[in-house]
């Protein structure tokens, strides 16, 4: 243990990101894979909601399209680190395209689709379906500051998924239970965000950069 913990000390923060992002974007694909495998139509058709439907819920894209600018306004506001690498193209960068391709399918499916939809079985109101989800949405999110070490960022990070979360599924019932906007807009997200939310948690730099290259800091 003392030899791993070492180890990870002299990786770089930005290595430390990158083996993060390989190790969950791998992960996460699995099942994404087995499903369009095993029936691609239905994958493609039924699950992500690529259809005729998706073109006739406009309302429900436009909310999508809000969000997406909403959100990533308040994390250039909320994390200016992540807000000053935002154009920065790196190789990190393009390791992030496939997780934010991968954890926005993925993490809809799961919250909006699949939770949402079983609680409709058990007769849940809209609302509590929305805040149901919208609440394990950002508990589920908050394991990442874990990284960080800084149990003051809980908290706000929790409100901030759990609004994201609750306005996500709101505008799943507003597309009439079609997934394909709100996976659209989480993608959109963590597009723009990430890797860059991911290593300010890694390195603890939430407020400001800092002089030092990107891939010299190292991991406290």
């Amino acid at each position: 243990m003392p030899l791993e913990r070492t180890l990870v000390r002299n990786l770089s923060a930005r290595q430390v990101t990158g083996l993060l992002i390989v190790g969950t974007t791998s992960g996460m694909a699995i099942p994404l894979v087995l499903w369009l495998i095993r029936d691609p139509a239905w994958f493609v058709t039924d699950l992500l909601g690529v259809n005729q439907a998706a073109s006739s819920i406009p309302w429900a894209w436009v909310l999508a399209a809000v969000i997406v600018v909403a959100y990533v306004a308040y994390t250039f506001w909320a994390v200016p680190f992540v807000k000053e690498h935002a154009t920065s193209f790196t190789g990190l960068k393009l390791l992030a395209i496939p997780l934010a391709l991968v954890t926005g399918t993925l993490e809809e499916l799961l919250f909006r689709k699949f939770l949402m939809d079983w609680l409709d079985g058990l007769g849940a109101a809209g609302v509590l379906q929305v805040l149901a989800a919208a609440v394990a949405f950002g508990v589920a999110h908050s394991l990442w500051v874990l990284f960080s070490r800084d149990a003051r960022i809980i908290v706000p990070v929790v409100t901030a998924t759990t609004a994201l979360g609750a306005a996500l599924g709101a505008t799943y019932l507003l597309a009439d239970r079609n997934v394909l906007p709100v996976i659209a807009a989480h993608i959109a997200i963590n597009l723009v965000i990430e890797p860059w939310l991911l290593l300010s948690s890694i390195n603890g730099r939430w407020d400001t950069s800092t002089h030092e290259p990107v891939s010299d800091i190292r991991v406290k």
